[in-house]
């Protein structure tokens, strides 16, 4: 099918044309990976949308149960289809759908199903370290971390804390 152009009043206010495929779908937004953060402690980790609020798969680590979901999420958390409880210590894993248990799984089909590399880092209120508030030395550490990043041409995304453990390994496809 041959592209259709369209005009359209652009943020400026000038007449800008694009060319829309007819009966094309516009190309899916692209998918951002980081954490989003509760009030309660829960974490999500995983794509997020163009907000920063959860959308798409992912995984959920509850700090009260030490319990994790895996799947795909909506931006209210709420799971999408079946995924992946993984218990307190990882070692027992359940199938989940619609956010409720279905039934137990070994260890090897939960990473397959939820198409992980690994099981999840433990993340629990237990396995936090407790907040110490503002050092300053600590602060002036951080500090020069990123000015020296900044003077040698580096990137300053690397976190001078190091990688992020709960940060999920998908298996390459």
């Amino acid at each position: 099918s041959s592209p259709s152009v369209r005009l359209f009043a652009c943020a400026v206010g000038h007449a800008c044309a694009c060319a829309v495929a007819r009966g094309a779908m516009a190309s899916p937004a692209p998918a951002f990976r980081g954490c989003y953060g509760l009030a309660g402690g829960d974490l999500f980790t995983g794509e997020l949308n163009v907000y920063g609020k959860p959308s798409g798969k992912g995984i959920v680590f509850r700090i009260e149960s030490g319990e994790c979901d895996v799947g795909t999420f909506d931006a209210e958390l709420r799971m999408q289809g079946v995924g992946v409880r993984f218990g307190r210590d990882r070692g027992e894993a359940f199938e989940v759908e619609g956010g409720e248990t279905k039934g137990a799984l070994s260890l090897d089909k939960a990473l397959q199903m939820s198409a992980l590399d690994k099981a999840p880092a433990p993340r629990s209120a237990g396995t936090l370290p407790a907040p110490t508030g503002f050092d300053t030395l600590r602060h002036q550490k951080t500090k020069a971390w990123y000015q020296y990043r900044a003077l040698t041409d580096q990137g300053l995304t690397e976190s001078n804390l190091g990688a992020n453990e709960f940060e999920p390994v998908w298996k390459q496809v």
